[in-house]
């Protein structure tokens, strides 16, 4: 019976409180996306196993703290279990599923994932909603999204910490931020608006890496960017100085001034356009060129690209909406993501010479290994898979 003078049982013994927690957790989460005894016995397992977990979260009682609705400890750690279990089991029949969960050595894995997800909130989840702005997936606690926000974040504290002169700079600004907008977007589940975002990701690596490969042309990069700015946003019109490199450009039978705006200055690349015939002043004629400048490995990574760019043009243009399956968009955004910004923020911690560890942890190690399992349930997607998968996340 609950008590009416104390109906959250704040002023009970520690016993009867944590059970009425527990209880409120199940019913949060264990309705929709986990058994809830499995959530609650995994985390009193969190908690039992590393007991410094509670370094990872402001305990301080404050009332700016009480007043910007701080996450209680255990529902963080609550939300963590769930992404991290539902990463590892789609796609995974029922008694597959039950034998995890039953498993030991699962069981201690699921809490090193989740132990190693606290030690990087203070760049992931101490920055996220409590639940979805839109009713539905938890997608960016589970593992890859995770890591991508990590990353993303950690990027953006870097670039604002340094006191270097890197022309790069504002080019992984760019892609960092790009990055949290699409994830955040996931996370609250607007899953379709983040394809534009992805897109415009992709051309900005793109970019990058036909820089990095040609950093003499930064500055011609970045006056051809002051020139879009000014035609865009300030003068409407083609500034005379782009205009006079318009007409001196190198592919005269290519005519359109916008395209020639986005990626006129490819034309001091040498050999460009003796291996760019067809769209040089475009995302395309980048690819084509990277593709024959670059090893096989890298090869492969652009096809994938170029596969994912066109992909996103129907959401761009509003054709496409979104599909069926929320999960195949948590697939397509997580794998873009990652082959963009992992290698962003490598490079970034490169050119700056500091260490790519976050709080201990060898965050690209934990991004590929994550990667791995998200690209194998990827490459096994199926109708029949999406509805068993929709069918069984259900309790």
């Amino acid at each position: 019976m609950i008590n009416q003078s104390d109906p959250m049982g704040l002023f009970s013994d520690p016993e009867t409180f944590e059970k009425k927690n527990d209880e409120a957790l199940r019913n949060i989460f264990g309705k929709k996306y986990i058994k809830g005894n499995f959530l609650i016995t995994m985390k009193h397992r969190v908690m039992k196993t590393n007991p410094e977990i509670y370094n990872y979260y402001d305990l301080s009682i404050s009332r700016e703290r009480i007043l910007s609705g701080s996450t209680p400890i255990d529902f963080d750690i609550c939300k963590t279990i769930v992404g991290c279990h539902l990463s590892n089991i789609i796609f995974l029949s029922d008694e597959e599923r039950a034998a995890r969960e039953k498993s030991e050595d699962y069981k201690n894995e699921l809490v090193n994932n989740v132990i190693q997800n606290i030690k990087l909130r203070p760049y992931g989840s101490s920055h996220f909603r409590n639940l979805p702005l839109m009713d539905g997936e938890l997608f960016l606690v589970h593992n890859l999204p995770y890591d991508l926000f990590v990353m993303a974040m950690r990027m953006n504290e870097l670039i604002n910490d340094s006191h270097k002169d890197n022309k790069f700079l504002s080019l992984y600004s760019s892609i960092s931020t790009k990055s949290l907008a699409a994830l955040s977007l996931l996370g609250d589940n607007f899953l379709g608006s983040c394809y534009p975002i992805c897109r415009a990701i992709i051309e900005l690596y793109l970019k990058l890496i036909l820089l990095r490969d040609n950093p003499d042309l930064l500055d011609e990069h970045f006056m051809f960017s002051n020139f879009e700015i000014r035609q865009s946003c300030c003068e409407q019109e083609y500034p005379d100085e782009f205009n006079k490199l318009y007409n001196e450009r190198i592919n005269k039978s290519k005519t359109s001034k916008s395209d020639y705006l986005h990626y006129g200055w490819v034309d001091k690349i040498e050999h460009y356009h003796d291996v760019v015939k067809q769209k040089p002043y475009s995302v395309y004629g980048v690819l084509k060129f990277l593709k024959k400048t670059h090893e096989k490995g890298e090869t492969q990574c652009f096809d994938t690209l170029a596969h994912f760019y066109k992909l996103c043009n129907g959401f761009t243009h509003g054709s496409v909406s979104g599909a069926k399956y929320p999960l195949l968009h948590y697939f397509e955004v997580s794998i873009m993501l990652y082959m963009t910004l992992k290698n962003s923020y490598i490079f970034l911690c490169k050119d700056l010479g500091v260490d790519a560890k976050i709080n201990g942890i060898d965050i690209i190690a934990k991004a590929e290994k994550d990667f791995t399992l998200l690209n194998e349930q990827y490459s096994q997607r199926s109708t029949e898979l999406f509805e068993r998968h929709y069918g069984n996340i259900k309790q």
